[in-house]
């Protein structure tokens, strides 16, 4: 029957004559063999009997989950036996077996290993046994590398459910003992490899070599003294390799026997042993143990790459192209300059992709002492322009490349022009030069290429990761002789733009596309080329630092010559766009390089603009000239060079571009997103937010902001942006004295949108739910939102409720019951009614005799009772996405009730006193949504979760006599769900579950005995329900004691006020786990139990919660150490 049920569960299929079931109960029933400790018989059986791949896999799976699971429950010799069993399994069995048996098999022998590193030396002698496999057959050979693979891995990965601290000490532990052992056999696998000395077939020479690089590239990356590495980076850090494997890692033959590999094998092969390569020039700069030694590695290290650049070994395959690029950039991160250029060759090395790997661990100065460091830098000079020459081969490692060259540079100011090499300095310079000319023409001429392509090749302007990458890096490289990098940018653009000119005159309003076809497609090549220089030059001024030690040596006027170019370039793109009102468009890609420029010098030469426009200050009434700093002597003289008038002028050129990209461009989402992006950065810097507020562009910004003169803003994909765009202009308008230099007020601002909701809110149900009514209340609610999302204070806040209250609050409510089956209408209106009633900043806050909370908690009320109530009595859709059509709103709707019972601007006892059903409606109307979904679906969806439970923890909070008065049934219902939300992995979702049970717990305390309905009510429940109290105990203990860490704050909360209103079940508790327990357990766990308790006060004070959370933890520690399961 297990072999059926695991045919099922990977194939669909049954085995012949086993019962047909779905895929989903036989997961179900098969998980039940992780259940129990008393299944490992069973394991045993099915792994010693069984035929079927798929039923020893699901065996193996089972007894690792039960091993990792109930280690406790096993005595010291029963684990060894269960590892001896498994090992034993594998030497008799594991050739035969499918590999993905064999890996789970392996991995099972290696967590028992890990669980049981310091019960028995048994457990610390894996390798010794695993060396018996190596000197087996060519397959035991294969599996005994498979198993020290996982042996390494499993040793350097936390295992959930234990802590870091134990994690630690068993991974020091195995560092210390096993480690170098383990890295000298993959060694010694691929020496026997090389010499032959194995006999074996390709297909296992292959996963040999596989393996045994693998192990070495594992040990090496292993985490050796705790600092838990990013592994979403490609980059290496430094590898702290103990003192121990010095004579390894220096050995000439070490670094010989991997390059061999690389030189001679295929990929995955060869790239794996240029990985090795890698690490090993990563190693800790400590480890040799004079400059010499340290020297004479790093010069093995170039020559040998010195060597594979000349003949260009293996670099036709993209993998090992790829890894040398990284071994190249890594070389001068980890070595000096002044050490490189010191070594043989260093001109010809310096093509070599490693450089970039050792001047990431080496000094500059160490780098140019090295022998032929000269010849090196020649060579990876003559690399990086020929792999950028065929870019379309090696896009995603140029800028490894790139790296290595900005590394270079950056370190020449430490290094003494007369140390090492002789003219290393002018050689780095000439190479930079000559790098950065083949990069800027493989990219200019990459235009044409891709485009006569017609498809066949990636533009390389479409990949914006890797061009970003590219960017990046320029900066420091230009810089380093940006007289004559500018010289060539320029030279390059000029007559690009006159040929630009040229052709823009002949279009004139007409669009690109209709143009003949030899003059569309010299236009879309100049633009591309455009775009490229663009990005270049926004790079390049970005790249401007204020704190730099060359500010003030004239690099400003660069920056200047290339923004002129470039600003110039946008000023002709505008003129043409407006001439022909929208029809004479550029290519998309230069309007994004465009923006990319505009944020870069944004963000370099846009902080002073407030202070730049006066020398003079003022002090008790008199004017003072102010001398100017050297920034404001630069800054001045960039925009003097610059020619196009002062900051403002630039500015307002800057916006007007805004401007025409908002008008022009509605249905090009990612140009209005990036435009949007640009005026909210603008918009939120305090001297640019400053100056935008006297530009006649953010003026006509502001009193036009209509979709008839923005036509994006009724292009339903842009239906975010319009709360974006309406939030930044907000914020300028409510800024200080922005409606003075505005010249609009935030009345006249708003008449538009409450013109919008006057019309509407004159429409018949029929007229409000035809389709012509979509987008105007789709863009009426994000436009609300956006304009609320910038109100920050009472004051400004005030004025939007008064212009709201009480005329157009009413169609919000008319909307939810109209549009409740709309997704995109209800969300807009949710979204809004969500930020509308948020308090943040304490914003809602009216006058001590103003009804306007009472009314604002009504309208939301209303609203959230009138789609609540049509969405419970909406069928469910039979297809789609649940979430998005009904699930979303309703998550949203709780939401807005949390914000609203949390916001403290309403007293909520004025309802019952006043006869007022507001409250009773929304309290029952989202008490009804918050359990109509089924508990499986909530958990499904974090949002959902979120707002289901924090539903729950608020009435538990601040309305508990209405949760204690609901029907017993409907009261377990939200106490299911609290147990189930506290057991969740999501910490937040469990925090509040344990919230909930301790306001309940806290309050059956506080008012035990009392004659109270809500007492009365409580015991009513607890009555039909008596475990209700031990069950909540038992969950909170057993999630304290082996849950995942993450919850353990949160379940501390309850348990004090859980143990004083219920003493009993925590003594049943207590009871019942010590009765799980041998006697030598008992008397521990009963000590453990008598220091929690001790001096604990029968009160619920934060000093007595604080004490007692403290002796908590330490109980949970001291039990967690011999407790069984």
């Amino acid at each position: 029957q297990v072999e059926s049920l695991c045919e099922t569960l990977y194939t669909g299929m049954p085995s012949s004559g086993g019962e047909k079931i779905s895929r989903e109960e036989a997961q179900s029933r098969l998980l039940s063999l992780q259940s129990s400790a008393s299944f490992i018989p069973q394991c045993q059986y099915i792994l010693d009997r069984s035929q079927s791949q798929y039923a020893l896999l699901v065996a193996s799976n089972s007894l690792t989950e039960l091993i990792s699971s109930h280690w406790n429950n096993f005595t010291i010799a029963q684990r060894i036996d269960i590892r001896n069993y498994v090992l034993g399994y594998l030497a008799n069995n594991g050739p035969t077996l499918q590999d993905f048996v064999t890996l789970s098999l392996i991995k099972l022998v290696c967590r028992i290993t890990k669980l049981g590193w310091f019960d028995d030396s048994t457990h610390r002698e894996l390798t010794d046994d695993v060396t018996k496999f190596l000197q087996a057959t060519v397959d035991h050979c294969i599996l005994g590398l498979k198993i020290l693979n996982q042996l390494v891995d499993e040793l350097n990965i936390p295992t959930s459910g234990r802590t870091l601290t134990q994690h630690r000490k068993t991974s020091v532990s195995f560092r210390d003992l096993c480690l170098f052992k383990v890295f000298q056999l993959g060694l010694t696998t691929l020496k026997q490899l090389q010499t032959r000395a194995i006999t074996a077939d390709h297909r296992q020479e292959v996963i040999l070599g596989e393996q045994a690089l693998s192990l070495t590239v594992r040990c090496l990356n292993f985490d050796f003294i705790g600092t838990n590495p990013d592994e979403s980076t490609e980059d290496v850090g430094t590898i702290q390799a103990p003192t121990n494997w010095r004579p390894v890692l220096q050995d000439p033959g070490t670094t010989e026997l991997l390059l061999d590999f690389y030189a001679n094998t295929e990929p995955p092969r060869s790239n794996k042993a240029m990985e090795a390569v890698i690490l090993i020039c990563s190693v800790r700069r400590s480890l040799f143990p004079s400059d010499k030694e340290r020297e004479a590695f790093l010069g093995r290290i170039m020559a040998g790459i010195r060597e594979l650049l000349k003949n260009q070994t293996g670099l036709q395959h993209q993998d090992n192209y790829h890894q040398f690029c990284r071994l190249l950039g890594r070389l001068k991160a980890n070595y000096q300059l002044s050490e490189l250029v010191k070594t043989e060759g260093y001109l010809d090395w310096l093509i070599l992709p490693l450089l970039g790997r050792l001047k990431a661990n080496y000094q500059l100065s160490e780098l140019v002492k090295t022998e032929g460091y000269l010849d090196w830098l020649e060579l990876a000079a003559s690399f990086t322009t020929q792999s950028i020459r065929n870019w379309q081969y090696s896009t995603n490692s140029i800028h490894y490349l790139l790296a290595l060259w900005g590394r270079l540079v950056a370190a020449v100011p430490y290094v003494r022009p007369d140390s090492g090499a002789k003219g290393h300095v002018q050689a780095l310079e000439n190479h930079v030069l000559n790098v950065i000319e083949c990069y800027i023409d493989s990219m200019l001429g990459s235009v044409e290429t891709v485009l006569r392509s017609e498809g066949a090749l990636e533009d390389p302007l479409e990949d914006d990761g890797s061009l970003m990458e590219q960017m990046d890096r320029l900066p420091t490289i230009c810089r380093f002789q940006y007289n004559s990098v500018a010289t060539i940018i320029l030279a390059k653009f000029d007559p690009l733009m006159e040929k630009y000119r040229e052709l823009m005159s002949h279009l004139m309003t007409s669009s690109t596309e209709s143009a003949p076809q030899n003059v569309a497609q010299q236009v879309n090549v100049l633009e591309g080329q455009l775009t490229w220089l663009t990005y270049i030059c926004g790079a390049i001024v970005g790249g401007h630092s204020w704190s730099s030690s060359r500010i003030g040596n004239g690099e400003e006027t660069l920056d200047a010559s290339l923004s002129k170019r470039v600003l110039q370039l946008a000023q002709g793109m505008d003129f043409r766009l407006t001439n022909s009102n929208g029809v004479g468009k550029a290519d998309v890609k230069l309007e994004m390089a465009m923006l990319y420029y505009f944020q870069n010098f944004r963000r370099v030469y846009m902080f002073m603009w407030e202070s730049s426009g006066s020398d003079s200050m003022s002090m008790g009434g008199m004017k003072l000239e102010s001398v100017p700093s050297t920034k404001q002597k630069v800054y001045q003289n960039m925009f003097e060079n610059m020619g196009l008038g002062d900051h403002t002028v630039v500015a307002n050129l800057i916006v007007t571009k805004i401007g025409k990209n908002l008008k022009f461009w509605p249905d090009e989402h990612e140009i209005v997103s990036k435009t949007l992006d640009l005026l909210t950065d603008m918009a939120g810097g305090y001297s640019s937010s400053k100056l935008l507020l006297t530009l006649d562009t953010v003026k006509y910004l502001a009193s036009h902001h209509t979709h008839e003169e923005f036509p994006f803003l009724n292009v339903l994909s842009n239906a975010r942006k319009r709360t974006t765009f309406h939030a930044i202009l907000v914020r300028l308008l409510l800024s200080p004295n922005g409606q003075d230099k505005l010249g609009i007020t935030f009345d006249q601002f708003m008449e538009p949108i409450i013109e919008t909701m006057s019309q509407l809110g004159a429409l018949d149900a029929t007229q409000l739910r035809s389709e012509a009514a979509r987008m105007p209340l789709i863009g009426v609610f994000r436009d609300l939102r956006g304009v609320t999302m910038s109100l920050h204070n009472r004051r400004s806040y005030g004025m939007l409720f008064d212009m709201l209250e009480p005329r157009h609050l009413p169609l919000l409510s008319r909307v939810a019951d109209l549009w409740y089956d709309q997704p995109d209408v209800m969300i807009s209106l949710l979204r809004f009614v969500q930020e509308f009633c948020h308090n943040k900043a304490n914003r809602v806050n009216f006058d001590q005799s103003s009804p306007n909370g009472i009314l604002l908690f009504r309208a939301t009320s209303d609203v959230v009772c009138a789609f609540g109530r049509r969405a419970l009595n909406a069928s469910a859709p039979t297809s789609g996405d649940i979430y998005k059509s009904k699930y979303k709103g309703m998550s949203l709707a709780l939401s807005i009730i949390n914000s609203a019972l949390g916001g403290n601007y309403v007293c909520f006892g004025v309802f019952a006193l006043y006869n007022d059903p507001a409250l009773e409606n929304a309290l029952d109307v989202s008490l009804k949504m918050a359990l109509g979904i089924p508990l499986e679906h909530v958990v499904a969806y974090p949002k959902l979760s979120s707002s289901v439970f924090g539903f729950i923890e608020i009435i538990f909070r601040n309305h508990i006599k209405t949760t204690l008065a609901l029907d017993t049934s409907v009261f377990m219902q939200l106490m299911n769900a609290v147990h189930e939300g506290l057991q969740s992995s999501d910490a937040q979702i469990s925090s509040m579950c344990a919230n909930s049970i301790d306001h309940l717990a806290t309050f059956c305390y506080e008012n035990s005995g009392k004659d109270k309905p809500e007492v009365h009510n409580f015991n009513k429940h607890l009555a039909a329900q008596p475990d209700l109290f031990s069950s909540l105990t038992a969950t909170l203990f057993n999630l304290l004691l082996f849950g995942p860490p993450q919850n353990h704050w949160a379940v501390m909360r309850p348990m004090l006020s859980l143990m004083l209103a219920s003493e009993s079940s925590f003594t049943a508790y207590k009871d019942h786990l010590m009765s799980t327990q041998d006697s030598t357990n008992q008397a521990l766990l009963n000590e453990s139990f008598n220091k929690l308790l001790s001096d604990v006060n029968r009160s619920l004070e934060s000093s007595n919660r604080d004490r007692f959370t403290q002796k908590l933890t330490a109980f949970r520690v001291s039990t967690r150490g011999f407790l069984t399961l």
